[in-house]
């Protein structure tokens, strides 16, 4: 039987028992009486008794029952004690560890922010430091380009002059009889001498050849300002007008006097050099040729009306002194070139070119006095394709080629400077522009 169940059953029936019992002494206390013999109880049935029985024996049991339980709970706690203990220490030590995880997390963390602040730091600097470096070896490169430019330059130069000292040096060494003449009037009883201050002046005038020229202009004159310097044009078609502007005001601009010599042929600008220097010689059968500025042609509307315009503004400011020095207009200038020739092209030998003051001079006779060794032809192998080869290429850039049809041509170097033209006598269509 369930005591723990039943018990308070028989309690809630036993009630009215024990609150009769209880109420018993209760009531108002009555003056004490005499001793009397004892007083008994009021008699209960045999089921009260019983019942009252049943209940005593209950409390007992469940006084038993409390006892034991108290005893167990004892024990349990007792038993419990040294798990609690370790428990609880467990958990404080479980909280002390992750109390100093958590400090040193947070420390990781802040370390971890102040190494990445530092990383992105340094690497800003590595870039910029970097960026600086790369930009200074660009830099470097540039001036080591433009240095081994200029060297090259120089050697190149230096190379030639040494080179053509060398072989005047060794000329002298040969022709030990003959020196080259220096006069101031280098024209003498019909006969015109040249010295070593010579500048061959051949093909096409392009910005090479304006180079070679002034530099060796510039060359005589730091040299001796006082003898002439003989630009000697065997031929020559023109060409650039910029590049022949150039030698024309280098001309004008050198000390000692620059004689212009055209031993076979003139034209287009290498003309106009010769009539506007100061003086210039030729042959009788020499030919010289003017005619109106020239031009390729490209690009749409605008850019075709613009190069017409600076063409003829060319035209303008070269053919001028020309026409001036003939004692005519510009305009008298261009309608004679078409009277004397259909096509403009207007040409005279050296005797004509006289008379139209295109040359100041004609002589039967040109003596080379620097000529002192004998430069022997270098021997090519033979080809089947005809190929031309237009005198001094290598110094004015002028490529001579064949084309697909094995037409020998000269190509042209392109002209640098975009407002240029050609002024160039070319009826067979020999040079081409690159």
């Amino acid at each position: 039987m369930n005591l723990t169940r039943i018990l308070p059953a028989l309690l809630a029936l036993a009630a009215p028992l024990l609150a009769q019992q209880s109420a018993a002494p209760a009531a108002a206390p009555a003056p004490t009486p005499a001793p009397t013999a004892p007083r008994t109880s009021p008699e209960l049935s045999p089921e009260q008794k019983e019942l009252m029985k049943e209940v005593e024996r209950m409390r007992g049991e469940k006084a038993r029952i409390d006892a034991q339980v108290a005893l167990a709970e004892a024990r349990r706690a007792e038993e419990l004690a040294p798990l609690t203990a370790e428990t609880a220490k467990l958990t404080a030590e479980r909280a002390l560890r992750l109390a100093k995880a958590a400090a040193e997390a947070a420390a990781l963390e802040d370390e971890k922010a102040r190494l990445e602040r530092q990383t992105s730091l340094e690497a800003a600097r590595s870039s910029a430091r970097l960026a600086e470096r790369m930009n200074r070896i660009r830099e470097l490169e540039a001036e080591a380009k433009q240095l081994q430019l200029e060297a090259g330059n120089t050697v190149a130069r230096l190379t030639n002059e040494l080179s053509r000292f060398q072989k005047e040096e060794e000329a002298r060494k040969v022709a030990t009889r003959a020196k080259p003449r220096y006069l101031k009037d280098p024209l003498v009883d019909g006969v015109l001498y040249i010295s070593d201050r010579r500048i061959p002046f051949n093909g096409a005038v392009t910005d090479q050849l304006a180079d070679y020229v002034i530099q060796r202009i510039n060359f005589y004159n730091n040299q001796s300002p006082e003898f002439p310097i003989f630009i000697v044009v065997d031929s020559s078609p023109g060409g650039s007008v910029s590049a022949g502007y150039q030698i024309q005001k280098a001309m004008a601009a050198s000390k000692a006097p620059v004689y212009v010599v055209v031993k076979g042929f003139a034209a287009s600008m290498t003309a106009v050099i010769a009539t506007l220097a100061e003086r210039s010689f030729c042959y009788p059968n020499s030919i010289i040729l003017h005619h109106q500025v020239s031009n390729n042609l490209r690009g749409n509307m605008t850019v075709l009306k613009e190069q017409i315009r600076f063409t003829t503004e060319w035209f303008d400011r070269l053919g001028t002194p020309v026409a001036k020095k003939m004692g005519i207009s510009l305009e008298e200038f261009v309608k004679q070139m078409y009277a004397n020739d259909s096509t403009g092209d207007w040409q005279a030998f050296g005797e004509k070119a006289k008379e139209l003051k295109w040359v100041d001079v004609t002589v039967e006779r040109i003596e080379e006095t620097a000529v002192l060794d004998i430069i022997p032809v270098p021997t090519a192998p033979p080809s089947v394709v005809p190929v031309i080869r237009p005198p001094q290429t290598e110094i004015s850039g002028v490529a001579a080629k064949v084309d697909d049809k094995g037409r020998p041509y000269y190509e042209l170097p392109p002209l640098s400077n975009p407002f240029d033209a050609w002024w160039i006598y070319d009826p067979q269509g020999l040079y081409r522009v690159r």
